[in-house]
């Protein structure tokens, strides 16, 4: 994933606030997250990376840190009103030129700025999603949906902040990922990056604050109510509340931490519809890989020393890079004495490991090839994946020196060919990883 472009907003009042932007396809999206979250802390842990890459690949969706938090600058004096994180909302959008874009709020923290938002500028705002929202983190009266009453959430405060930056006030409410050690490493390094703790506990009493019924019958945009469970402090009866008390809302309930692990759930196509935009599929090919590998290379290293080895390994790149292009394929990677190569034809792919694996001897080395036609991924980073990478590389291991090892898809696809191709049965193989026994063949020149 990209690292996000990064800038500052100016506030009519006068302040810079920090935004980050990822992807590139409209519509705009500024999406205000929970406590705790601040731009620069998107990459910290593998569960971040995949939420913003989704959001990134759904439209262009921006992040900020409200004044006070983060990066932003501080207000004098400090204070976590509201109307002025609808001013820094507006901030952001204008810096990117959005006149109309679509606002999603997370958790109460989110929700309450992107209520007031909606509220006060509806000809700014062509959608309204919320995340796990509710109106309100604590009872109140004729409001018995939330999971704390006031005075708990004030002990709960007082007992959690003076130990801010150590990530247990955070991390206690993503309980699916409160197990992961590295997550409470990351759930402190938020808790600094956010603010210090006199202010985190100012901006927490201000959320408790936050009352949202009366706000939220006044929205007039197309809404969304999106629950997830993701946040263990919002309940599904409080986003059902706040989905009735917006006319018209629409609610989606997927339960199962969605933004953490939102591979192949369909609601997260229904989320992005919403959104105005559409999450694009893995880019699949049918393709034919190469993989190599040169034997005994250990062994060579020893004998010839590192820089003689070195030498060698830089020809034996040279000579693949070679191979391949003229057969129209491409090394995917380099794997310190092998390389995997996709070609878009059979043919070219067996004809270059039989050129290959004869030319290597020049050399003083031999390699074992394995080729296999299948389904790969490409990946943004010019990387592939997918199951036929792995059945390559077993294909090449059941491979000995100078042997050219071919799967059942090769043979099926040469074997009635006059292009020279010699194909001998080596029967019945276990690959490892991979169910089942599997056909090999080695190829040779007829």
């Amino acid at each position: 994933m990209a690292s996000g472009r990064a800038g500052y907003a100016r506030t009519s009042d006068g302040l810079y606030v920090a935004y980050r932007v990822w992807g590139e396809k409209d519509p705009v999206h500024i999406y205000l997250s929970d406590f705790g979250a601040t731009v620069d802390t998107r990459d910290l842990h593998p569960v971040f990376i995949r939420l913003w890459r989704t959001l990134a690949n759904v439209s262009l969706v921006a992040s900020l840190d409200r004044r006070g938090v983060g990066t932003s600058e501080v207000a004098c004096p400090q204070r976590f009103e509201l109307s002025d994180y609808v001013l820094d909302v507006l901030a952001v959008a204008d810096a990117l030129n959005a006149e109309r874009f679509v606002l999603t709020g997370e958790g109460v923290f989110g929700a309450s700025a992107a209520v007031a938002f909606a509220v006060a500028h509806p000809e700014r705002v062509a959608r309204l999603a919320f995340v796990n929202g509710t109106v309100s983190f604590v009872r109140r009266d004729d409001y018995d949906l939330a999971l704390f009453s006031r005075d708990e959430a004030l002990a709960m405060i007082d007992h959690y902040f003076p130990l801010w930056g150590q990530g247990d006030f955070i991390a206690a409410f993503a309980p699916g990922l409160a197990s992961d050690p590295l997550f409470i490493e990351v759930c402190g390094r938020l808790e600094r990056f956010f603010c210090g703790p006199t202010t985190a506990r100012m901006c927490a009493h201000a959320v408790l604050d936050y009352d949202l019924r009366d706000l939220a019958t006044q929205v007039t945009v197309p809404t969304l109510v999106y629950f997830t469970g993701d946040l263990a402090y919002v309940t599904a009866e409080q986003s059902r509340d706040l989905a009735d008390r917006i006319p018209h809302a629409s609610l989606i309930e997927a339960p199962g931490r969605l933004f953490y692990v939102p591979d192949q759930l369909p609601q997260l196509d229904e989320f992005a519809a919403f959104i105005g935009g559409r999450i694009d599929p893995d880019p699949t090919i049918a393709a034919c890989l190469m993989f190599i590998d040169v034997v005994g290379s250990t062994d060579h290293a020893r004998t010839m020393g590192d820089a003689h080895w070195l030498r060698v390994l830089d020809d034996l790149d040279a000579f693949v890079e070679h191979e391949v292009t003229a057969r129209g394929g491409r090394v995917v990677k380099h794997t310190g004495d092998g390389h995997l190569a996709l070609f878009d034809v059979s043919a070219d792919a067996v004809d270059a490991a039989m050129m290959i694996s004869r030319g290597v001897t020049a050399l003083g080395i031999d390699v074992r090839t394995g080729v296999h036609c299948g389904d790969v991924r490409l990946r943004p980073n010019g990387d592939i994946g997918g199951i036929a990478v792995h059945y390559a590389t077993r294909v090449m291991s059941a491979a000995g020196p100078r042997q050219v090892y071919a799967s059942q898809s090769v043979f099926e696809d040469l074997s009635s060919s006059s292009l020279g191709f010699k194909f001998s049965d080596r029967g019945e193989c276990s690959l490892r990883g991979i169910q089942g026994s599997h056909k090999l063949f080695e190829v040779e020149h007829g």
